[in-house]
């Protein structure tokens, strides 16, 4: 039994009559489960079953069984033929899992794998076998070759020295690796979105949704913003001006705010507002607002500069004017005469169907307590689930009455025009919800104190009665349509674990 463990002729045969066959059909069986699943690992193993095996198979038999000296030119080529197939496989492999780990990371939030990096593993598949063919299949003198090839590249890297310098860049850039794909960056006054990192250069998609290309040379030698590091977090400062007449302390809890007003602005870090000059007629100041994505720092800065109007309306801030005339220009003053005097704001009291039976010295009452606000469209008027003491009428403009559902969804109770009065009638709804007053377009709401309109309506019943009535009409109709979007949820939960199938959920829905 030793002896014949010993002959290595007789395992090389047993190897090819066993295993190779074995190997063949577990080959076979693999394949058609591949096939089965369509996956497209099966063109690997294709490569492998129909040309590595059956050259390995090959070289078995020179090598082992026909004792083929290994110089020879056959058993040369055959090893050739086999380093090239399983090269074609590697490579195919390769590929396969580069796109899946692209299609894997670009669907995720951190983006794709840069080129550059996707594309080594079949650089050093193919430079391995290639090291592998020249040095050991066909013994040729790598050193001689070597010498020649440094005095060429001498040559070439003067005559490509800036893409070299560009190539060496893109791996110094891989190395250290300021940023990845999907990252927002800021080189210069170039600000976008990397979209690839090449052998040359670095992709940018900016905001106007360009492409813009630039040398990695360039990128390695300046300086460069990451957007999104450490944190995702960035702050965006918009610079807001207003009259020198306001004092500061009024001023910043005007600009705090409307920040806080923004759609988007994180709370925490919480807004700042800070003064930054100081210079009759005009004050300037800095606010910061922070936000959890670069890209909508535009969109949030514009926002935050319409808001800031309607707020400096309602906190009595105005904001400077351009003047242009030789006079002696006071802004507060002007802006203080442009607001309605009482007379008016008595008519616009009277516009109210509940107002207008009142006698004058009753109007004169609450318009002595009153003032005029405005709000900006989508702007919260106020929350009625906590209302305040003040009554407000709706003079121009209209609103939305909304609470919200399950699910913090939006529930439309209906739609207020010139006229209405809420505030002082608003109550919690008793089944839920959150009820508050939306602007639908930019309003003009008339503000009476809270304690003169109390006075007023409890000197007349009428008008007192009506309020109640107003006010339980509007209770009960949110209470009735969020009631009836729970029941919406309920049966559409129950039908979706009952098996329905999509059209049916979206049609309950």
């Amino acid at each position: 039994m030793s002896s014949i463990l010993q002959d290595s002729t007789i395992l090389w045969a047993v190897a090819l009559m066993v295993v190779l066959p074995a190997v063949v059909i577990g080959a076979g069986e693999i394949e058609e489960r591949l096939r089965q699943r369509d996956s497209s690992f099966r063109a690997v193993l294709s490569v492998l079953r129909w040309t590595t095996i059956p050259l390995l198979a090959v070289w078995a038999v020179l090598t082992g069984l026909a004792d083929v000296p290994e110089s020879s030119a056959a058993v040369r080529l055959v090893a050739t033929g086999l380093l090239l197939s399983a090269m074609v496989a590697g490579v195919i492999a390769s590929r396969l899992l580069v796109t899946r780990v692209r299609q894997r990371r670009g669907a995720g939030d951190r983006g794709q794998v840069p080129q550059l990096l996707l594309a080594l593993p079949r650089v050093a598949v193919v430079l391995v076998v290639a090291w592998v063919l020249l040095d050991r299949v066909w013994a040729v003198d790598l050193s001689a070759a070597l010498t020649a090839l440094g005095v060429t590249s001498l040559v070439v890297s003067f005559a490509l020295q800036d893409t070299l310098s560009g190539l060496a860049s893109g791996l110094l850039l891989l190395g250290d690796a300021p940023f990845s794909t999907g990252e927002w960056i800021r080189q210069g006054e170039i600000e976008g979105r990397v979209v690839d990192i090449n052998w040359r250069s670095t992709r940018i998609e900016n905001r106007d949704g360009d492409l813009v290309v630039i040398p990695n040379a360039e990128l390695a030698a300046t300086n460069l913003v990451n957007l999104d590091r450490p944190t995702r977090a960035h702050r965006v400062v918009v610079p807001v001006q207003v009259a020198y007449a306001n004092p500061p302390t009024r001023a910043r809890a005007m600009l705090l705010d409307a920040a806080r007003s923004t759609p988007d602005v994180l709370d925490d870090p919480e807004p700042q507002a800070r003064v930054v000059q100081i210079d009759d007629p005009l004050m300037g100041y800095e606010v910061h607002l922070w936000v959890d994505d670069v890209r909508i720092a535009p969109r949030v800065a514009s926002d935050f500069g319409a808001l800031v109007w309607y707020q400096s309306d309602r906190h009595d801030v105005p904001l400077p004017s351009p003047a242009y005339d030789l006079y002696v220009y006071d802004g507060v003053a002007t802006q203080a005469a442009a607001r309605p005097d009482q007379p008016e704001i008595r008519r616009r009291l009277r516009s109210s169907p509940l107002l207008k039976e009142l006698d004058d010295s009753e109007l004169d009452r609450l318009a002595a307590a009153s003032q005029p606000a405005h709000f900006a469209e989508n702007e919260t008027i106020m929350a009625l689930s906590a209302p305040g003491t003040d009554l407000y009428v709706l003079w121009a403009g209209r609103a939305r009455l909304v609470a919200d559902g399950p699910d913090d969804e939006a529930l439309d109770a209906g739609e207020l025009r010139a006229g209405d009065m809420f505030g002082m009638l608003g109550h919690p709804a008793r089944s839920g919800g959150a009820p508050r007053i939306i602007a639908v377009t930019d309003c003009e709401v008339v503000v009476v104190d809270g304690g003169a309109a109390a006075q007023v309506i409890s000197r007349s019943p009428a008008l007192s009665e009506a309020v109640q009535q107003i006010a339980d009409t509007r209770q009960r109709r949110i209470e009735r349509i969020v009631e009836t979007s729970v029941q919406r949820r309920a049966a559409a939960n129950g039908q979706r674990s009952d098996g329905a199938d999509a059209s049916d959920t979206a049609t309950v829905d």
